[in-house]
C-alpha cells in the first residue's frame, strides 16, 4: 500500500494540474450532461467540398462479414448481429471504442450505411459512456462526414454529436486525443457551414491546431508522444484538415509547414519493408500504411519529402544505407507530463537487411492492464541494457509512468556510409543507486556490412548487467563455433559474435499488431560483476 502511494506520488508530480482535476470533473460532466446539447437547426443540408480523395483504412473487416454480424477489431472477432449490438460485452475497452469509430462505414452501400447509423442513434442516447466518449465521438464524426449522409435524421444526429464534442473536449487528456477532437470540429464545422454554431466549431478546431501543433509537433517534425503510429495518425488528421481549407485561410501556411516536417519524419521512420518502426506504443495496422499516407501528403501538399536522418528533438537517428537500415531510439520516452504511450526503451534499435527485418521492437499486444502490457513497456522487451533486472524508467498500469529519465550526451554522425551513435543514460542511478550509468556506442558500416554495439555500465558495487537483442520471428539461430548464425527465412544471413559478455539464447514475444503475438529468439549478453563492465557484440551480414 505504501509503495503504491509512493508510485502515485512519483507519477502525479509530473502532471499538469488540469490533467489531474480534469480526470475528475470531465467524466462527471459527461455523465450528467453538463452543459446541455442544443437542438440542431431546421432543414440542415451539410456537405464537404473536398478536392482530394481521403485514404480510407479498415484493416480487419469486409462488407460481407459485417452484414453477417461479424465485427473484428484488434484481431478479435465478436458476433454482434446486424445491425450490431452496440452495447457489446467485449471486455477490452479499446475494442468497444473501435466499434463506435465507424472506420468500416465506407465498406457499406449507401442504404446499409443509413440503416447502421440509424441503429446507432436509436441505441445510444446523447452522453452514453462508451459511445459518446469524446475520442470515439471525434472519429465517428469524421467518418460520418466522409460518408456524406444526405438524410435529415442522420444529419441532425451528426450535428448533435459535434455540438456535444464542442462542449466536452479532452483538454485534460491532451496529446493525440485533443488533436482528434480538433480535426472532428473542423470537419463538422465545414460540413455544416452556415448552420447554427458550426462556425464556432471550425474556429475552435483551427485554434486548437494552432495552439497544439506548436507544442505537439517538435522542431524536427516528430510528434511529441514519440510513437511512429500516433505520428502517422496525427499526420493523416492534419492533412484531412488542410485538404478542406481554402488557400486564403490564414492558418493554412502554418499547418502546411507542420505537415511537411511530419512527412519528412514519416519517410525516415518507415522500414524498407514499408512498415513503420514500432517504438513506444506503435503497431503496424492502426494507421494508414506509410506508402498510402505519403501519397496523400503529396496530393494535399504537392510536396516531395526530404531525406532526413537525425531527429534530435524526437530522439530518432537513422542509418539508411543501400543494404542496411538501422534506426536508434536515443531520446526521451515522451513529454514529461504525457507518458501514456512511453516504453522503457532508451538506446533500443531496429535493424533491416534489405526488406528483411532482423532486429525489431516488440510492439503492443493490448492496452489493458496485465502481464503483456507490463512486458511490452519494459526494458527487457527492447534491444538495450537492463541492470539487476530493472527497467530504465518506471511504467505501470496501462498508461502511467512514475520515475523517468532521458538520455544525455547523445550524438550521431555519418560519413562515407558509416554511422556512429553515442549516448549516456543515468536513470539507473535513480532506481538502483550506486551511481550507475549506461553508455552505448552503436556503429553501422555499409562497406563492411557490419553492426557493432558497445555497452559500458559504470558505477559501484556488484550488479547483473544484461544487453538484449530482440530478433524478428522470421530469424532462426544456429550455433556456428563461437558465433551464432542468424538466418532470415528469405535467405539473408548474419553472423552474431560476442566480443565481451556471456551469451544466452532465450525466447521473447513480438506483437506487431494489437491482439497478435509470436514467439521470437532473444539474444542476451550477461555479466554479474563489479562495475564497471563492458558488453560488446557485432552482427556481420
Amino acid at each position: 500500500m505504501l509503495e503504491s502511494a509512493r508510485r502515485y506520488a512519483r507519477t502525479l508530480r509530473h502532471l499538469r494540474p488540469w490533467q489531474v482535476f480534469g480526470r475528475i470533473i470531465k467524466p462527471v460532466a459527461r455523465r450528467f450532461g453538463v452543459p446541455a446539447v442544443p437542438d440542431p437547426p431546421d432543414k440542415l443540408s451539410g456537405r464537404l467540398d473536398a478536392t482530394v480523395s481521403v485514404p480510407h483504412h479498415e484493416p480487419w473487416n469486409a462488407r460481407g462479414d459485417l452484414l453477417n454480424g461479424r465485427f473484428c477489431f484488434l484481431n478479435r472477432t465478436g458476433i454482434l448481429g446486424w445491425p450490431p449490438d452496440w452495447h457489446s460485452k467485449e471486455p477490452v475497452l479499446l475494442w468497444r471504442f473501435t466499434l463506435h469509430y465507424f472506420h468500416y462505414l465506407h465498406l457499406l452501400e449507401p442504404e446499409e450505411q443509413r440503416s447502421l447509423c440509424r441503429s446507432w442513434i436509436e441505441d445510444n442516447p446523447v452522453g452514453e459512456a462508451v459511445a459518446w466518449h469524446p475520442y470515439p465521438t471525434s472519429l465517428r464524426i469524421v467518418n460520418w462526414c466522409r460518408a456524406d449522409l444526405q438524410v435529415d435524421d442522420l444529419q441532425q444526429s451528426l450535428y448533435r454529436q459535434a455540438a456535444y464534442l464542442y462542449r466536452h473536449l479532452e483538454t485534460h487528456v491532451m496529446g493525440n486525443h485533443l488533436l482528434e477532437n480538433a480535426r472532428a470540429l473542423v470537419y463538422a464545422g465545414m460540413f455544416f457551414e452556415g448552420y447554427g454554431e458550426a462556425a464556432n466549431w471550425r474556429e475552435q478546431g483551427l485554434w486548437l491546431y494552432q495552439e497544439e501543433l506548436e507544442e505537439q509537433i517538435l522542431p524536427d517534425g516528430g510528434h511529441y508522444e514519440r510513437s511512429p503510429m500516433y505520428h502517422a495518425l496525427m499526420l493523416e488528421g492534419l492533412l484531412d484538415v488542410i485538404a478542406l481549407l481554402s488557400d486564403e485561410q490564414p492558418v493554412r501556411p502554418d499547418l502546411e509547414n507542420a505537415a511537411r516536417s511530419m512527412t519528412d519524419a514519416l519517410v525516415a521512420w518507415t522500414l524498407p519493408s514499408g512498415r513503420l518502426t514500432l517504438f513506444n506504443d506503435a503497431t503496424r495496422e492502426i494507421a494508414v500504411p506509410p506508402a498510402r499516407l505519403l501519397q496523400y501528403a503529396r496530393d494535399v501538399l504537392e510536396y516531395e519529402p526530404r531525406s532526413v536522418v537525425s531527429f534530435p528533438d524526437t530522439g530518432y537517428y537513422v542509418h539508411g544505407g543501400e543494404d542496411l537500415y538501422c534506426i536508434v531510439d536515443g531520446g526521451a520516452a515522451g513529454p514529461d507530463h504525457l507518458m501514456a504511450h512511453a516504453h522503457a526503451d532508451a538506446f533500443s534499435y531496429e535493424l533491416c537487411v534489405g526488406d528483411a527485418m532482423f532486429v525489431t521492437d516488440t510492439g503492443v499486444y493490448e492496452y489493458e492492464v496485465g502481464d503483456m502490457r507490463d512486458y511490452v513497456r519494459s526494458t527487457a522487451a527492447h534491444s538495450t541494457v537492463t541492470v539487476d533486472g530493472q527497467s530504465q524508467i518506471e511504467p505501470w498500469d496501462s498508461f502511467r509512468m512514475a520515475r523517468r529519465a532521458a538520455p544525455e550526451e547523445v550524438s550521431f554522425g555519418q560519413d562515407d556510409g558509416r554511422s556512429v551513435f553515442r549516448g549516456r543514460f543515468g536513470g539507473f542511478a535513480k532506481l538502483i543507486g550506486d551511481g550507475i550509468v549506461h553508455r552505448r556506442r552503436l556503429t553501422i558500416d555499409d562497406e563492411e556490412r557490419l553492426l557493432r554495439v558497445d555497452d559500458e555500465v559504470s558505477g559501484r558495487g556488484i550488479h547483473r548487467v544484461a544487453s538484449r537483442v530482440q530478433l524478428h520471428p522470421d530469424v532462426s539461430v544456429q550455433r556456428d563455433g563461437e558465433a551464432l548464425l542468424l538466418r532470415h527465412e528469405n535467405g539473408a544471413t548474419g553472423i552474431f559474435q560476442v566480443t565481451e559478455g556471456r551469451l544466452d539464447v532465450e525466447q521473447g514475444w513480438y506483437c506487431p499488431e494489437f491482439g497478435m503475438i509470436s514467439e521470437r529468439p532473444v539474444l542476451v549478453l550477461r555479466q554479474e560483476t563489479p562495475l564497471p563492465v563492458t558488453l560488446s557484440y557485432t552482427i556481420q551480414f
